[in-house]
Parts: structure tokens; C-alpha cells; sequence
């Protein structure tokens, strides 16, 4: 028998911690998990560039059977200005996501989280948002639903 779900809900501030960039919060009846990612911008000698990237999971319950599912969402955005114009990109996805990426670049002065740089650096692993938070819900004896041929 699953924790009920108030109960449930009742503890999920206990996955945030302050030294991790992921906040997993309370949305009526649903976890949302967010992360942001990347949020940095760069000046090189000739050329302005920002980079915004941020990803979220979305669990939704069925209490009657006790189970869950997740949907992710991610959204990212680059702008740079230069002597070759203006260049913007917007991405969005929403559905199942599973990777790992790892980004660097060197050149440039950026600020990322309030600090200054000659290099911007950063990781994106889906398994950092998720482990934990469907770990706390099996945890807590809730079943992932499974798929059409699950």
C-alpha cells in the first residue's frame, strides 16, 4: 500500500538541498522537478552571446491504482550579436527523455551564477533530476504505470 498521497506530498521539500541546482516542488496533486541548467552570458572580442537551458519533470498520480508517470520538459534559447548579425534560436521538447551531455567552451569573459569566467562549463544528466525523485516515490510504495505494452 502507498504512502498516501498527502502524506506524499507533504514530503517533498525533503528532496531539495541547497548545494544541488534541482528544486523539486508541489503543484496541486503533481511534483514538478526543475532544473536550470545553464544560464550564462559571453562576450568575445567581437560578439555577445547568452545561453539559457532548463529542464523539468512532471509526475502525475492515479491513486486508485497507486501509480505515477513523469513528462519532461526542456526549453533552450541562444542569442548572440556580432559582426554577422543578429543570431536567436528557441527550442522546446516535451515528452521522455534519458542523456547525459557536457558542454565547454573557452574564450571569451562569461558570467554564470554571478561569477566571471574565461570558460563556461557546464553538465546535463537527466538520471540527476530523476533518480531521486522516482527513487522517493518507490520508496514510498508508489509503481511507475507502465506503457501500452508495458
Amino acid at each position: 500500500m502507498p504512502t498516501p498521497l498527502p502524506e506524499l506530498l507533504a514530503l517533498v521539500p525533503t528532496l531539495n538541498s541547497p548545494d544541488v541546482p534541482i528544486v523539486y516542488a508541489v503543484e496541486g496533486d503533481t511534483i514538478v522537478a526543475r532544473w536550470d541548467v545553464v544560464n550564462a552570458q559571453t562576450v568575445y572580442p567581437t560578439e555577445f552571446a547568452t545561453v539559457d537551458r532548463d529542464f523539468s519533470v512532471t509526475v502525475t498520480f492515479d491513486e486508485k491504482k497507486g501509480t505515477w508517470r513523469s513528462k519532461d520538459h526542456e526549453t533552450q534559447s541562444t542569442t548572440s550579436f556580432g559582426p554577422g548579425g543578429i543570431r536567436m534560436e528557441k527550442s522546446f521538447f516535451s515528452g521522455k527523455k534519458v542523456g547525459k551531455e557536457f558542454h565547454l567552451e573557452l574564450g571569451g569573459l562569461t558570467r554564470q551564477n554571478g561569477e566571471l569566467s574565461p570558460v563556461l562549463a557546464w553538465s546535463f544528466d537527466t538520471a540527476r533530476i530523476k533518480k531521486p525523485l522516482f527513487a522517493f516515490l518507490e520508496q514510498h510504495g508508489w509503481t511507475k504505470k507502465r506503457g501500452l505494452f508495458g
